[in-house]
């Protein structure tokens, strides 16, 4: 484009296109051989929402010119009635987005960026009780040695008009709080930035374009700043990361603290002796990568088999206060019935068993070896191959002799852990116990000597 046809927008001549959002572009514009970034406003209609929230972006920043950490505002302009040659905008430095002004640099100077973007973020709150809602690397950036944030077209001040519409998401995609999009009108902003900034943070940290979506939990493989960019502190930023990003918004930290842990980041293990493993941690991953996933799918495998037996302890616990109430002494949930492992535990040839939980609840009102017991057996086994094993025992018998008076067994019912089959598993399972218990006590009651008899 020749200088004679550059578009002007007020007294700024347009030059390449730096940017643009859903309200505006960001271009770069000359005033007497001066370029600074304009953000041109797209809309020119008062009554919309980017209009109201473009004045209102203006105003904050002419009410906080000057404060340390925001991008400064150079001049605006707002026509009281916008046309398509009369255009809002606004004039700010051309700063360097901070992933760019970060590339290649050390993990300390991407925390040290952030720890910056944090302290600022905490003033705003302490001092104005503002928010930003919109913290993404996009919108943070480096001038003259400084780490600034940019764009508050979304800013929430207080006891401002609500310019939100319900069931229209706030915030930047993939770095937004969950509570954010369920309700924005009402989800509290401070926290949903710290939610944002835990975002950038692992962005930042690790190189990547956008960051995995929800809550990042702490020691997930593959998923760990450590993993993309080895350092032997690279943990304890992981765990801020998880702090963070928490579903609940009351778990997060405040800003304040973010600043602070990530300003004490920096110190840790200064003075101490360190064996830096974590160049060959990457390497030792890498190297067992299949073993490491295996043994992570086992540990999955263990917590939702512990969720199958916890479920299963819901389910049977009508059972055994029924048989408590049938009588007093009633012995529940053994784990050392000698008979209850024999007949209950299964044989799995070729399977490896990963996971055992067996229990017995006993009813036994005599000592004697001929005297009727009745048993309630429950055995939960998880396998190798993620197969979870039922098997379910009513019996009634002599107690210490051969025999039995009436059995009930399920035999060994399979389902893959923690799916909704293991779930209905259980549920018709229990369903049949309960309906052969029925049966089981009828038959200890007429079995037990009557008092003419004892």
């Amino acid at each position: 484009m020749s200088d004679s046809q550059r578009q002007t927008v007020g007294p700024w001549t347009l030059h390449e296109q730096l940017g643009q959002g859903g309200n505006g572009t960001v271009w770069k514009a000359t005033r007497s051989d001066a370029a600074i970034a304009l953000k041109v406003l797209n809309s020119t209609k008062i009554e919309q929402e980017s209009y109201k929230r473009f004045v209102r972006e203006v105003n904050f920043l002419r009410e906080h010119q000057g404060m340390p950490g925001l991008l400064p505002l150079l001049d605006s302009h707002l026509p009281e009635q916008p046309s398509k040659a009369d255009r809002p905008w606004l004039a700010m430095p051309i700063a360097t987005p901070i992933a760019q002004s970060l590339a290649g640099r050390s993990l300390a100077d991407v925390v040290e960026a952030v720890a910056t973007i944090a302290g600022t973020l905490a003033r705003l709150q302490s001092d104005f009780d503002i928010a930003h809602r919109d913290i993404k690397p996009g919108n943070l950036y480096e001038l003259d040695g400084s780490w600034l944030i940019g764009d508050f077209g979304l800013v929430a001040l207080p006891n401002a008009e609500t310019l939100t519409h319900e069931g229209r998401q706030v915030g930047p995609a993939h770095y937004t709080a969950y509570e954010m999009i369920l309700s924005p009108t009402t989800a509290r902003p401070h926290p949903a930035d710290v939610y944002s900034l835990g975002k950038t943070l692992w962005v930042l940290a690790t190189g990547q374009a956008w960051p995995p979506e929800g809550h990042q939990p702490v020691g997930i493989r593959g998923f760990e700043i450590g993993d993309f960019r080895p350092h032997p502190r690279s943990g304890a930023l992981d765990q801020e990361v998880d702090l963070m990003t928490r579903l609940y918004p009351e778990e997060r930290p405040s800003k304040d603290q973010v600043a602070r842990d990530l300003a004490a980041w920096r110190t840790l293990g200064g003075d101490a002796v360190v064996l830096d493993v974590s160049d060959a941690r990457s390497r030792l991953r890498r190297k067992l990568q299949s073993e490491i996933a295996e043994q992570d799918m086992v540990e999955q495998y263990k917590e939702l088999a512990h969720a199958a037996v916890r479920r299963l302890q819901e389910l049977t616990r009508p059972l055994n206060a029924a048989l408590k109430d049938l009588y007093p002494r009633t012995q529940v949930d053994s784990m050392a019935d000698k008979l209850t492992q024999n007949t209950v535990r299964g044989h799995h040839p070729g399977q490896q068993v990963l996971f055992r939980w067996q229990r017995c609840t006993i009813v036994s009102p005599f000592d004697q070896a001929s005297s009727t017991t009745l048993r309630l057996s429950r055995s939960l086994e998880l396998l190798g191959n993620g197969l979870i094993v039922l098997s379910l025992l009513v019996l009634v018998s002599p107690k210490a002799t051969m025999g039995n008076y009436f059995t009930w067994g399920s035999g060994n019912r399979t389902a893959t852990v923690g799916s909704i089959e293991a779930e209905q598993l259980l549920e018709d399972a229990v369903s049949e116990l309960t309906e052969a218990l029925k049966q089981g006590i009828d038959v200890f009651v007429e079995h037990l000597p009557d008092p003419a008899d004892a």
